[in-house]
């Protein structure tokens, strides 16, 4: 039956989403070099950069692409960060070859062996108000004046935990903030560190993957098990885990903040969740066009299309407004509220339609004919967890999830 039933979903899920709200980008059908992708960053320019483990790739909002490797002039094609000044300089973190920048004409490369850098991993870039550069290494945080002075920030001459800092954030107020493999947040102000961590804070986690912030001075933080945790403007931790939340797991990988302050967080095995401050959405490679369940990175472009890197099968830009059109026009199947509790609305449905609902394994736990366009569903009895919905008219299947909490 389980069998029978995925071939079923994964057909009902080709007629459903003929027109998908996802769009892919991978190496057979565009530019991309590689299909692992570590990183992405929009410019001001609305330009989206990819760093891939082939190269760094530039796209322009009129779609054009460009592609930069070790033949063009980059000193390593695993590219692990990006960061792009407002005059148009690209600044890309490698994995093996240091910080190198690139001014439209001419590469520079930075290393230990002709700067202040730490190491030659570098993970995170940013720059603060004062022009200042700040860059996230394998062991240190290197601050660079983009002159002759540098300052790298380790365990043994700071307050900092661990020294490998895996993601930047520096907020309206010049405030830095760093977070670290094992080490929890380090915040640095006025050239003061403050460390938050397991042992001092509700952090979820002490290894802090992806940070940014919402409307309101909450910082978001990835945590790598701990789940999402979002710190207030007064330094208070809230927690976001499948214990406390609809997120279904504890490793978050990348986080962002949309143009409608709507969070969007990626996983490292779940896919990806969209909390528009009540509910969750929840897409992976079972519900819709999502390639991976692995998300490594996430950045939002100017029509508000979340643009995700996967570990293994390049980028999806997903149209969050498709989906609500398909909703609304019936093309799909309406179900309100969700996730819920008590009881449901199925809408979009014709009557003498049926109706079935499967568990997540497969088991067929109902089904009856719908007698008008809508059917309301309790599901007060129902054990906690995911449902699909499957409807047939004419031959026809249209497939939806729902969320069932208690």
């Amino acid at each position: 039956m389980r069998m029978l039933f995925a071939a079923l979903f994964a057909c009902c899920a080709t007629s459903a989403f003929a027109q998908s709200a996802f769009t892919l980008y991978n190496t057979d059908n565009s530019d991309l070099p590689d299909n692992k992708v570590n990183c992405l960053y929009t410019d001001a320019a609305e330009n989206i950069w990819i760093g891939t483990d082939g190269g760094l790739v530039q796209v322009t909002p009129g779609g054009v692409w460009t592609v930069y490797t070790t033949a063009d002039g980059l000193p390593d094609n695993s590219i692990r960060s990006i960061f792009v000044d407002e005059d148009g300089t690209i600044w890309a973190g490698t994995y093996l070859s240091g910080l190198v920048s690139y001014n439209g004409t001419e590469w520079t490369v930075y290393d230990p062996t002709n700067s202040g850098l730490p190491d030659y991993h570098v993970k995170a870039i940013a720059k603060d108000q004062n022009d200042t550069m700040w860059i996230g290494t394998s062991w240190g945080l290197a601050k660079w004046d983009g002159d002759e002075a540098w300052t790298a920030y380790t365990d043994e001459n700071s307050d900092i935990l661990v020294p490998h800092v895996n993601s930047l954030y520096i907020d309206s107020n010049n405030i830095v903030y760093a977070g670290t493999l094992n080490g929890g947040l380090a915040v640095y102000q006025e050239g003061v560190f403050s460390i938050y961590w397991t042992g001092n804070a509700n952090i979820g986690d002490n290894t802090v993957l992806s940070i940014d912030e919402d409307a309101y001075n909450n910082k978001w933080l990835a945590t790598s098990f701990g789940g999402l945790t979002v710190m207030t403007e007064d330094y208070e931790f809230l927690r976001f885990t499948p214990l406390t939340s609809d997120i279904v797991d504890w490793s978050v990988d990348a986080v962002r903040i949309d143009h409608t302050q709507e969070g969007i967080i990626g996983m490292s095995t779940f896919g990806l969740h969209i909390f528009d401050n009540t509910n969750w959405e929840h897409y992976t490679t079972l519900n819709s066009d999502l390639p991976d369940d692995f998300i490594n990175a996430l950045t939002i472009d100017a029509s508000n299309h979340i643009w995700i890197g996967t570990e293994s099968a390049g980028v999806a830009v997903f149209d969050k407004d498709f989906v609500s059109v398909q909703n609304l026009t019936g093309e799909g199947i309406a179900v309100f509220p969700n996730p819920t509790s008590e009881r449901v609305l199925v809408n979009g449905v014709h009557a003498g339609s049926v109706l079935s609902v499967y568990s997540i394994t497969g088991t067929m736990l109902e089904s009856q004919i719908v007698p008008e366009g809508f059917i309301w569903l309790s599901v007060s009895d129902w054990p906690q967890g995911t449902y699909y919905l499957s409807v047939e008219e004419n031959g026809f299947t249209r497939t939806g999830l729902l969320q069932v909490v208690h």
